[in-house]
């Protein structure tokens, strides 16, 4: 299956909500730590809950320049596109 860019930013959107404390406005440019509050947990939890969606793997050392939303959506653009499962 192939996805936009669009529909990774939903998708990773609507994974990363049931993480945020309510009142929390979900963006691109949410930090997942100190805006969203995520804890290492969480962020394991969302990595497996991504790898499941987009069905790839992501290394551990892909995390370390995560820090917002947005770079979230661009590294598994970057997979999928490398894979041939991006769109437009």
């Amino acid at each position: 299956m192939a996805f936009t860019r669009d529909q990774v930013r939903d998708e990773v959107i609507a994974i990363l909500t049931p993480h945020v404390q309510s009142g929390i406005e979900l963006t691109e440019s949410s930090h997942l730590v100190a805006d969203l509050g995520i804890d290492s947990l969480g962020v394991m939890e969302v990595v497996a809950d991504l790898e499941d969606k987009f069905k790839l793997t992501i290394p551990d050392d892909a995390l370390r320049d995560v820090n917002v939303v947005g770079d979230v959506v661009t590294a598994i653009t970057t997979r999928l596109a490398k894979d041939g499962r991006l769109e437009g």
